[in-house]
């Protein structure tokens, strides 16, 4: 289990990596900021510097052979053609939901491990969520800025998808047997824990950033 864990993390964060380079490409063909792409860059760095971190921890952990597949699919670009529109679905799913949950829910994973090589990459992954985090928000500002009334209509039809989506993917993990000590030290956390720490970060954080925007999670 600690294995699977490990390795789907590095999954997520070369992914991670991918879809924030096309961010790159997305904020310079829209015209974004000379900022934004800089910060754009950086992330890309971030993220394959998480992806490396959590390989070394896999290994240290004995999944040295433990396969690593990564979906091609999840690495190109999908949805709405248009520049505009395709950057506002990217910052709106990997940034403003994704990255907002991903600060209390590796928050939560650093408090309970003990591992050196977990906690090493759990530092520096915690430390990064957070810029991301104010980056997709900052970004998503400058897309409102470009077309507010298209930006904001896009907005308010992707989120109830996307609040459904996080909810389900995020909020709800496979059923098992309780983690022993030993599993939270390398790493991982309660189902009971991510569930409601997910569903708390939802309500307390994305909510509060939607609605400062005239725009509103679903019940």
């Amino acid at each position: 289990r600690v294995l699977a864990e490990w390795a789907a993390r590095v999954q997520a964060e070369y992914t991670s990596a991918a879809v924030t380079a096309r961010l790159v490409h997305l904020s310079i063909a829209t015209g974004l900021p000379r900022p934004v792409v800089d910060t754009a860059l950086r992330i890309v760095a971030d993220e394959l510097d998480h992806a490396e971190l959590s390989h070394v921890c896999l290994c240290d952990l004995g999944g040295a052979e433990h396969a690593v597949s990564v979906d091609l699919d999840q690495l190109l670009p999908t949805g709405p053609r248009q520049p505009l529109a395709e950057a506002v679905t990217l910052v709106l799913r990997s940034f403003c939901f994704g990255e907002t949950l991903a600060v209390p829910l590796f928050r939560a994973l650093r408090q309970c491990a003990r591992h050196p090589t977990a906690v090493a990459a759990l530092d520096r992954i915690v430390r990064d969520e957070v810029v991301h985090r104010a980056f997709g928000w900052t970004v998503l500002d400058a897309l409102l800025e470009r077309d507010p009334e298209g930006v904001r209509a896009l907005c308010r039809q992707l989120v109830p998808a996307l609040t459904t989506e996080f909810r389900e993917t995020y909020g709800e993990l496979p059923p098992g047997p309780a983690l022993t000590p030993g599993e939270r030290a390398m790493g991982l956390m309660d189902r009971d824990r991510w569930r409601t720490t997910v569903e708390a970060a939802l309500v307390a954080d994305v909510g509060p950033r939607l609605a400062r925007r005239g725009l509103h999670l679903i019940d």
